[in-house]
């Protein structure tokens, strides 16, 4: 269930939307359809930073601590440059033995950050990389504090509306949201609707919604340079511990770089992946949480590259 997407430049060679969009209602899914995407919200976020950056608000090799008041003495050696990373050391909240009993209680990004302010680091900043959704939270509240807007709201006037991605946003069950699909889970019975998770508590790491065509436009955009500058994107897309540059993976591969990410969420699997070769984008986004999308994608793109 869900939808996919593969274009090469300017050219939309594959568009397809299967299964429903609410199981119970029985409406299928289409491809304007809206999905939560995980931590593809990432480089969304990544970008944000990017825009203060260019803007001379924020430094990225400056502490975190000069950005967030009454940060602990730990987070002293902690950059933007770590926290986009991967390389703070901060450990993720998602890990924590009550993450499952707090994840339905709305919290803003000041308030999740409370969660793991004092724990110690797990590593020396910059010694080694390990995923954390903490840093990105952390982050949306850099932008938060600095702009003195939501992180919503910043992300909408600064990122999304000058590229005209008006189906992409920060996710909250109460707003009216035309499309929107909802999340499955399999369990032994069969499809179930999947848990409820307030998207307020995964704000920066994982709370955006998005279609297939949007993230096409998104990642258009981003690769072509009207997202940040020349200097900002090459910061960007320059890969460090386990080829993570700042909410992106790449990969060397003969003919260029392969640069994507995906995102898993409660009901939710997608893949987002940019073939810098022949401009290729794919996009693979389902309302079923079974771990698949990142194979579609990769198999879709492939066949792309040789006419299939």
């Amino acid at each position: 269930m869900g939808a996919a997407l593969v274009s090469a430049g300017d050219r939309i060679l594959f568009e397809k939307a299967y299964g429903s969009a609410d199981l119970e209602w029985n409406v299928p899914n289409t491809l304007d359809a809206k999905f939560l995407i995980g931590s593809i919200s990432k480089q969304f976020t990544a970008a944000c930073v990017l825009v203060l950056a260019q803007e001379k608000k924020v430094e990225l090799d400056r502490s975190v601590a000069a950005y967030i008041p009454d940060a602990p003495a730990t987070w002293q050696p902690v950059t933007l440059q770590h926290l986009l990373t991967h390389t703070s050391g901060i450990p993720d909240f998602l890990g924590f033995p009550d993450f499952q009993s707090r994840k339905t209680l709305p919290s803003t990004p000041s308030e999740t950050v409370l969660r793991f302010r004092d724990r110690p680091l797990e590593f020396p900043p910059g010694s080694e990389g390990r995923y954390s959704n903490s840093g990105y939270v952390l982050l949306a509240s850099v932008v938060e504090h600095v702009s003195g807007e939501t992180f919503g709201g910043f992300l909408l006037q600064h990122v999304l509306e000058p590229l005209g991605l008006h189906d992409t946003g920060a996710d909250t069950h109460r707003a009216i949201l035309s499309h929107r699909v909802r999340g499955y889970t399999r369990f032994r019975q069969g499809l179930g609707n999947a848990d409820y998770i307030d998207m307020s508590i995964a704000t920066g790491g994982g709370s955006l919604f998005s279609t297939v065509y949007d993230l096409r436009r998104w990642t258009l955009a981003l690769h072509q340079g009207r997202v940040v500058s020349p200097d900002l994107y090459r910061r960007m897309t320059t890969p460090t511990f386990h080829n993570y540059g700042y909410g992106l993976e790449i990969r060397s591969e003969p003919g260029g770089r392969i640069i994507g990410h995906g995102g898993g969420m409660e009901g939710f699997d997608s893949f987002l992946q940019f073939r810098e070769r022949d401009r290729l984008v794919a996009v693979v986004l389902s309302n079923m949480s079974f771990n698949v999308t990142g194979r579609l994608a990769n198999q879709l793109a492939d066949l792309a590259r040789q006419g299939g």
